[in-house]
């Protein structure tokens, strides 16, 4: 190897822990199986059209979103631990 930087920015990167991708796919199945737990509860929230949209549309982005802020907290805390 040499050691001339092999980025586009030409800085050098250190190589650091390794992120645990394990917790983000559990958190991802977790949130999977709530989204199929909560779909009732969501299609109870309105009449017609928008008990359809709160189930289909927002708490499958609210799930989401939660699983995406999770992840970034354990990378947060994950990276800054070095």
């Amino acid at each position: 190897m040499s050691s001339e930087p092999n980025t586009l920015t030409q800085r050098d990167e250190t190589v650091g822990r390794r992120y645990p991708l394990f917790a983000e796919r559990l958190m991802f199945v977790i949130a999977c199986i709530g989204f199929y737990f909560l779909y009732p509860h969501a299609l109870d929230i309105g009449e017609g059209i928008v008990g359809l949209l709160a189930a289909w549309c927002g708490l499958p982005l609210l799930l989401l979103m939660c699983v995406e802020l999770i992840g970034r907290l354990i990378q947060s805390s994950h990276s800054s631990g070095d």
